[in-house]
């Protein structure tokens, strides 16, 4: 009995005695011992972890992006008005000038814009928005439009449309997008009994420096016209507009 007790002693001081066969022993002896720990629950790891969480929860209400949209822009064009009928067209150059203002509640916004035109034409534009893609203006986004749009033509006639379309700004660089819209101007009849329908299409791009975004855009509008007589003929609208909108 005694003999093998000893054996049993001298295997395992051999055992000890081999460097590499300790440290694989002891090694897998802390690993054992770490994967316990990490499944060990205590009350006051439970109570740091809520603690941090709560932090966290914190910083990220108070971080995250406000609900609320709203921005200024004013902008200039160079235009060229041609007015056409089946017996003769004409020519002309004007330039514009426009200030516009918008509001965002997360998806849905309202846009006003007022216009003035050289060739006397006065313009206000009142819309209600509706974003179906894209967390603000200031991102990839699509967005429906639909209101009202009034103008007097030299003091002499006004007529009041309802407008519907979409814009949409596709965003190739953090700072940089393209842009493009189009809406559909719907047939109202003027103060002068002169029935007008029309569309406009736009495309351009901007840049964005933080809250500032500088951006042109090449427009092209087209109207139908027919009066009492019902004589016919075409307005078309084209130019570039450049400008500037701040955010905040």
């Amino acid at each position: 009995m005694l003999q093998s007790k000893k054996a049993l002693l001298f295997i395992f001081i051999l055992f000890l005695a081999r460097p590499s066969a300790a440290t694989d022993f002891y090694a897998d002896i802390r690993k054992k011992q770490m994967a316990k720990d990490a499944k060990r629950w205590s009350l006051s790891e439970w109570l740091d972890q809520k603690k941090n969480l709560k932090l966290m929860d914190m910083w990220l209400s108070y971080n995250k992006p406000s609900p609320y949209e709203f921005f200024l822009s004013a902008d200039t064009a160079s235009l060229e008005t041609t007015v056409s009928n089946a017996a003769s067209t004409s020519d002309r150059d004007f330039r514009s000038y426009r200030g516009a203002f918008g509001a965002y509640a997360t998806v849905v916004g309202l846009y006003g814009e007022y216009e003035h035109t050289d060739e006397v034409i006065d313009q206000w534009k009142a819309l209600f928005l509706l974003r179906l893609l894209g967390s603000s203006d200031q991102s990839t986004n699509l967005t429906l439009q639909y209101g009202l749009m009034n103008r007097k033509f030299a003091g002499t006639d006004e007529i009041q449309h309802q407008v519907g379309g979409a814009k949409m700004d596709l965003y190739l660089l953090r700072a940089f997008a393209l842009t493009g819209r189009y809406e559909h101007i719907l047939k109202a009849e003027s103060k002068n009994e002169i029935s007008i329908e029309g569309y406009r299409v736009e495309g351009g791009a901007h840049i964005e420096y933080g809250a500032m975004r500088i951006y042109g855009t090449w427009f092209d509008e087209r109207l139908e016209l027919i009066d009492a007589l019902s004589a016919e003929w075409t307005q078309r609208r084209s130019g570039i507009l450049f400008g500037t909108r701040f955010y905040f």
